[in-house]
Formats: structure tokens, C-alpha cells, sequence
């Protein structure tokens, strides 16, 4: 036998455990792979317990003839049905369960899906991760509500981490009082359904070890008389309106997206992460006991104004805040922002900001970005570490170009450009126009470390033209890259 053969040999003695945790590291397609290799290994791929499924594997692409549709949808479920049967007849343990369902219409498989939940919640489950299409959808059916989650799923004291994503409709078994996750440590909910508004925070009180939450696009179906529950389609209506979190002692993440009021009370909490959704309404966030506060990413916060005094009161409430992003949101003309602790600050698409003064010696990394039309507002370092790192982005337009010294020369002082980076995005004209751009280039020049063209006309007299003229503005860059983007 060749040397190699020996070392595979070797390998495929190795106990179960650790041939397990060797596929696990491998991507799916590569572990599946390894069922060829020999008995041993064929084996091993067939009593792994993190199992994976989706439809998109067996469906195939689309358009194609219905009839090959429904072959292939029966072919799925039946494979789903029979592994599952199979773990569960041999008394193998289940440790993941993932299923991805984006073409089969769940409804005429929901009773499969039942079954499959039933059967692995039977297996010692840690992980389940379930992702189905988008709902509830109204057709000649009539209004439908999703996919209800049976009641029994979560009762398992092994799970460890439930992700549910799509039309899934959670408060059966959420408000199941005989819920007792005291295993769970990451919970995640992306556009899931209840008719229960407290159903979440019934669960999650029922979490005591839970570090990691992220909640986005949660619906409130709305009964209405006659026909029944339904998602409507306003702003408000439908949307979540408060969460509250008490007694978490473990909570250090928290992700959430379209609710309009949140409280927490969690003394460890580091991490957190507000997007306001699609609605255009007040909302109001609550986070006053969690001193240990690191992290803070605000985004699309459009109805409020973000004034001075908000900067003021944030850093002695967080003494302890390294990293603060605010992304598409409503500023004051003028903010201050003033502290010893932070080393990251991203200001991205902010609108009415014309002055911003930075008073932050340990920051170690700004980034600011900026869209078609907005002013270049004045950035000043008060206090700067020598290890700061400017990242500049701005889209612009190409008629717009004699703009860009005006929008450098607004960083103050013009040292910290040295080791920043310019990402510059620019928008060809509707027209085919060929208008020159004037620029005033200053003397010295600004020196940029790294300048990335990530967009550029496609005409090429307006190509030239932008590269010259950049080139112009802009002589002493270290480092140049550019992008075509078709």
C-alpha cells in the first residue's frame, strides 16, 4: 500500500468524535465529498450529526416544466423524511438541524416540516436553524398565517442556538408555558410572525443564560372581523412596538430592527444594534443600565433629530463606549463629540451635518462617508492619536468633481490625511456630456495613503477625464486602485 493510503487509514481510525468535528470545519459540498472515500468514511458521513438541508440543492433552476418541479419537490421531502427516520430508528444524536426552504410552497409541505421538527427535537437538538420563504401570503385560498412552529420544538433543555428566518408563525409556541430553554445561549428571529405582541418576551424570559439576540422585522398579525388575521401594509400598523429585557444576566449582544420602543436591563450587555425599520415614527431606546456599553450602531434613525447634547450625555452615560457608528441618520448642523475611550467612529450618509469636532486622543479609526449632493462638511480632530486612520468615502457626481478639494481640505488638521484612504465613487452623467471640470489644486497638495476609484464613467472621453482630473487633485497618493463597476 502506498503511503498515502496508510495515512487515510490512520485518519479513518480515528474515534467518530473527532472525524465528526473534522467535517464539521469543511465546507458542506467538501464533507459530503468524504462519504466516497471509503466504508469508514461513508460511515462517518452517514451518522454526522449536524445535518443540512435546502431546497435549492434538489429544485434546481428556474423556469422549468412543472411536472420536473414536482418530481424534484417529492424527491426532497422524501430524502428529508427518510435521513431523519433514519437518525431516529438507530438512536443517532441530532446536534444541528438546518433547513432552507425558498421555492416549495410551505404550505402544502407543513405537515412534512411537523414531522421533521418532532424528530429531531426527539435527538439531544443544541442548534436549529430554520429559514422559509417570506409571509404570510393572501391567495385564492384565502388570508394565510405562515408556517405555524409547533408548540413541542423548543421545549428541548439542549438547545443552544434557535434561528428562525421567514413566515413563521412563533407565539403557540412561544407563550407555551412549559418553555424552559435554560440551555439557550443565541436566539435570532428575522421576519417572523405573531399574533401575540409579548410573545418574544415571554420567551426570552424563559432564556436566563441567553448572550446573543437579534430580533428584525417582527410582525404583529391584526385581527380583523370577518376575515380574519392579517400583516397590513402601513408603517405602523403591525409593527412591534416595545420590548423589554430584565434580569439577563448573561445578555452581551443585542441586534433589533423595527421595533419602536426597547428597554434593556442587562448589567453585561457590550453590544448594540438599532435600525428603526421602515417606519417613520418616535421611538424611544432605553439602554441607562448598561454601564458596561461597547459597542453602539445606529442606523436609519430619520424621525428624530440627533442634536449636540445627545453626544454630551452619551459618553459619561457609557464610560466604557469604544466603537459608535451612526448610519443614515438625522444630524444637528454642528456636533461635538468629546472622549478618552473611543477608538472607532463612523459617520455614514448623515444628513444637515456641516461641522464636526473630534475631541477622541485613543481613537484609532474614523470613517466617514458621503452621498450625491451633500455639503462637505467641516471634520475637525482636536485631539488625535498618531495611529489614526482616516477612512474617506463619497460618491459624486462627475459634474460634481471640482468639489473634492473642497471636501479634503475640510479635514482639520490636513496631517491625519497622510494615513487616510479616499474611496470615491462617481456617477456618470444621464447625458452624454463631455463639460470639463475646474479645479483648484492647492499648493502642497493633500498627500492620501490610499485612493480607490470604485466607479467611473463608462464613456471614455469622461473616463480620461475623471482620471486626470483626480490624478490632478490628488498627486501624491501612495497606494491607487480602481474599480470598474458595469
Amino acid at each position: 500500500r502506498t503511503k498515502m493510503e496508510q495515512e487515510e487509514d490512520r485518519l479513518s481510525n480515528l474515534p467518530k468524535i473527532i472525524l465528526h468535528n473534522i467535517l464539521s470545519k469543511m465546507p458542506k459540498k467538501d464533507a459530503a465529498r468524504t462519504s466516497v472515500l471509503s466504508k469508514d468514511w461513508a460511515d462517518t458521513w452517514f451518522t454526522f450529526p449536524i445535518l443540512y438541508f435546502s431546497d435549492d440543492i434538489c429544485t434546481g433552476t428556474f423556469p422549468q416544466p412543472r411536472a420536473d418541479f414536482v418530481r424534484k419537490t417529492k424527491n426532497f421531502i422524501e430524502h428529508v423524511k427518510r435521513t431523519l427516520l433514519r437518525f431516529h430508528d438507530k438512536g443517532l444524536a441530532i446536534k444541528e438541524f438546518d433547513l432552507i426552504v425558498n421555492n416549495i410552497d410551505v404550505r402544502r409541505m407543513s405537515k412534512d416540516i411537523d414531522l421533521w421538527l418532532k424528530l429531531v427535537s426527539e435527538s439531544s437538538l443544541e442548534v436549529l436553524d430554520l429559514r422559509l420563504p417570506d409571509g404570510p401570503h393572501q391567495d385564492e385560498e384565502g388570508p394565510g398565517e405562515g408556517y405555524v412552529l409547533p408548540k413541542g420544538v423548543i421545549e428541548g433543555k439542549s438547545l443552544t442556538k434557535l434561528v428562525l428566518m421567514g413566515g413563521i408563525r412563533v407565539d403557540p409556541a412561544f407563550m407555551n408555558h412549559s418553555v424552559k430553554l435554560f440551555s439557550l445561549r443565541v436566539l435570532s428571529l428575522w421576519a417572523v410572525i405573531s399574533g401575540h405582541e409579548k410573545a418574544i418576551e415571554h420567551l426570552i424570559s424563559c432564556c436566563p443564560l441567553i448572550e446573543h439576540i437579534t430580533l428584525k422585522c417582527f410582525s404583529v398579525l391584526i385581527p380583523r372581523r370577518g376575515i380574519g388575521n392579517h400583516i397590513p401594509q402601513s408603517d405602523t400598523d403591525g409593527v412591534m412596538k416595545s420590548l423589554s429585557m430584565h434580569g439577563l444576566q448573561k445578555l452581551k449582544t443585542v441586534d433589533v430592527q423595527g421595533i419602536q420602543e426597547v428597554y434593556i436591563d442587562a448589567p453585561c450587555l457590550e453590544n448594540f444594534n438599532y435600525c428603526a425599520g421602515d417606519f417613520d415614527a418616535p421611538f424611544k431606546i432605553d439602554l441607562d443600565r448598561c454601564k458596561n456599553l461597547k459597542v453602539l450602531d445606529l442606523l436609519s434613525l430619520t424621525s428624530i433629530t440627533i442634536t449636540d447634547n445627545w453626544f454630551v450625555d452619551l459618553f459619561p452615560k457609557f464610560p466604557f463606549l469604544e466603537s459608535l457608528k451612526l448610519d443614515n441618520c438625522k444630524m444637528s448642523d454642528r456636533i461635538n463629540i468629546s472622549s478618552v475611550q473611543l477608538k472607532v467612529l463612523e459617520l455614514s450618509n448623515c444628513s444637515n451635518l456641516k461641522e464636526v469636532n473630534i475631541d477622541a486622543p485613543n481613537l484609532l479609526s474614523c470613517r466617514f462617508c458621503g452621498r450625491v449632493g451633500d455639503s462637505e462638511p467641516i471634520i475637525r480632530f482636536l485631539r488625535s492619536s498618531s495611529q489614526l486612520e482616516v477612512d474617506l468615502q463619497h460618491t459624486m457626481h462627475y459634474l460634481d468633481l471640482g468639489n473634492l478639494w473642497k471636501f479634503l481640505q475640510n479635514i482639520k488638521p490636513q496631517n491625519v490625511l497622510v494615513l487616510a484612504s479616499l474611496s470615491l465613487f462617481i456617477v456618470q452623467p444621464t447625458v452624454d456630456a463631455v463639460t470639463p471640470v475646474v479645479f483648484q489644486v492647492p499648493s502642497p497638495p493633500p498627500r492620501i495613503k490610499h485612493l480607490h476609484l470604485r466607479s467611473v464613467p463608462n464613456n471614455e472621453i469622461l473616463f480620461s477625464k475623471s482620471f486626470i482630473e483626480v490624478c490632478d487633485c490628488l498627486p501624491c497618493f501612495f497606494n491607487f486602485k480602481l474599480c470598474f463597476l458595469q
